[in-house]
């Protein structure tokens, strides 16, 4: 008969030159998943091609001997250095902004909770990137370290701001600011001038958390409306919309900065019409209020954890801005 073809696992050449490991590889005595393992290398590790491959396998030789590995986890550079947890200092630190603490070293992780400025936090000992690992009052968790410092801020930046965002986390928008077609000033009750409509970016806004901004008193309480007003006990109350609160709140309750107080409704629901949002305004008011009421902007001493919005004598003023709480 003629002469017989080639097997298919006939050796052929492979190059020769430094390959890296792209993971954990098992080298094997033979250029086949059923030959047995001589060694697992770790990712990373630096092997010599000896120019020989064969279905799919290369010989190299290593530091743990001469074998066979699948060529195609095979790298002509060494992989990237994942961020590994390193050791960092310990120690008392203050934050110098208001800041988020998360559940994980990277701005992809959750909020966990806004830490004042001023917040005095323990360092754990360890960092991933710009991030380390803290315990405060309100638990475990990381921030970017360059927000610490060694020393508390001065007491009067620490007082800057009484409020904080009632939202937390992501990318959130107005969607309708100051002047706009439901926020006037018609009537001595209807005082929303300087209000701000906000809905988170990606289109989740109903089911997101919603935190007390101030500390303080709940004056009123309207399940219709999703409607609080809290009495900030200093001649102005902060009140919001569209929100189902846990268990309802109580006229009367003392609440504080940053407690969860339950959830933004669904679209149609809490008097939110077509749109799931969040609506929240500032009265400057005689009784905490409930019937005494002037719409105030957020600038001053009454911005957002530091962001002002000022009355810029526009239609819709601010309505498009972006913010990330």
């Amino acid at each position: 008969g003629g002469a017989a073809s080639a097997p298919a696992s006939a050796e052929t050449d492979a190059g020769t030159g430094t390959r890296y490991a792209d993971g954990a590889l098992n080298l094997r005595s033979g250029p086949s998943v059923k030959d047995g393992i001589l060694s697992v290398l770790p990712g990373g590790a630096a092997v010599e091609l000896s120019g020989e491959s064969s279905n799919g396998f290369a010989e190299v030789s290593t530091d743990a001997g001469s074998g066979w590995i699948a060529a195609e986890f095979l790298l002509s550079s060494p992989p990237a250095a994942e961020p590994e947890q390193m050791a960092s200092e310990t120690g008392t630190r203050f934050t110098d902004d208001a800041l988020n603490l998360r559940s994980g070293p990277s701005l992809s992780d959750g909020v966990i909770d806004i830490l004042p400025m001023g917040t005095q936090v323990e360092l754990s000992g360890l960092a991933n990137g710009e991030f380390v690992e803290i315990t405060t009052n309100a638990g475990t968790g990381w921030v970017a370290g360059q927000f610490l410092m060694a020393s508390q801020p001065a007491q009067e930046s620490t007082q800057a701001s009484l409020i904080t965002w009632p939202i937390q986390g992501g990318t959130w928008s107005v969607l309708q600011g100051y002047n706009g077609s439901s926020h006037q000033n018609r009537s001595d009750l209807w005082q929303y001038k300087y209000s701000i409509d906000l809905v988170y970016e990606d289109g989740s806004t109903a089911g997101q958390p919603v935190y007390s901004p101030v500390s303080g008193t709940v004056r009123f309480y309207d399940e219709e409306t999703g409607g609080i007003s809290i009495d900030m006990g200093n001649g102005y109350a902060f009140a919001m919309f569209h929100a189902i609160y846990d268990a309802g709140i109580p006229e009367g309750a003392t609440v504080s900065q940053g407690q969860y107080l339950g959830y933004i409704a669904n679209a149609g629901e809490a008097a939110s019409g077509r749109n799931a949002h969040l609506h929240i305004t500032i009265w400057e008011t005689d009784d905490g209020g409930n019937w005494s009421r002037r719409a105030v902007p957020f600038v001053g001493n009454l911005a957002l954890s530091g962001v002002e919005f000022p009355d810029q004598g526009q239609s819709s003023d601010h309505t498009g801005a972006l913010v990330n709480p």
